[in-house]
């Protein structure tokens, strides 16, 4: 189970190292949308959407490689630690769950009035007329299992899909009533940068 997560995210374990003060070494991928790890310049906000519903805020990033390395190094290694530090328990909710390749996704919900009720089950995404339930959630904060928050407090999870999040098309994140489509928005972004990391690379894919 761990090879079918390093498959979804390279793990600071897998990848290789490079000496301080140098790029990491990119290697050759057939990955669509993958490139070397290391040289993006967007925040960890460009890849992050935002929707509010009732009393939360809620805060949707995926980790999708196609994504992920897209973000500055420091974002890059934060997501990459935080998912080594829970490689375990991912790889035991996937194969609890049967899922070969899971999509993931790390989702905060933040109260904005006292009382904030939540439902982690009730956050979807729709693309392409299907609509994407997480499988599992993860809970990263004690205050998560009791899905409700004070104004001001929050509560953040991992979120595993049973298949890849639709990352190099546009989607929906849907909670309740409220949507957020700004995805379909951003993805110009995202090739620009794509075309700029591949450019400084020498066009060289990344992978592992």
């Amino acid at each position: 189970m761990r090879k079918l997560l390093a498959v979804m995210l390279l793990l600071p374990a897998c990848a290789p190292r490079a000496a301080a003060g140098q790029d990491p070494v990119p290697a050759d991928s057939s990955v669509a949308g993958l490139v070397p790890a290391g040289h993006g310049q967007l925040s960890q906000d460009a890849i992050t959407l935002v929707l509010r519903s009732g009393s939360v805020e809620i805060r949707f990033t995926p980790l999708d490689e196609r994504v992920t390395r897209l973000l500055s190094n420091d974002n890059w290694q934060s997501i990459q630690n935080l998912v080594s530090a829970n490689a375990a328990r991912l790889d035991s909710a996937a194969a609890r769950h049967s899922i070969r390749a899971p999509g993931l996704a790390m989702v905060s919900f933040f109260g904005i009035r006292n009382d904030a009720r939540f439902d982690p089950q009730l956050l979807t995404i729709s693309s392409r007329s299907r609509l994407l339930r997480p499988a599992a959630v993860l809970p990263l904060s004690a205050s998560f299992s009791a899905q409700q928050l004070e104004v001001g407090t929050q509560a953040m999870g991992l979120f595993l899909f049973d298949e890849d999040l639709p990352v190099m098309e546009p989607f929906t994140l849907e909670y309740l009533d409220a949507t957020n489509s700004d995805w379909e928005r951003r993805l110009s972004r995202f090739d620009r940068e794509r075309g700029r990391i591949l450019s400084r690379t020498g066009g060289e894919r990344g992978g592992q």
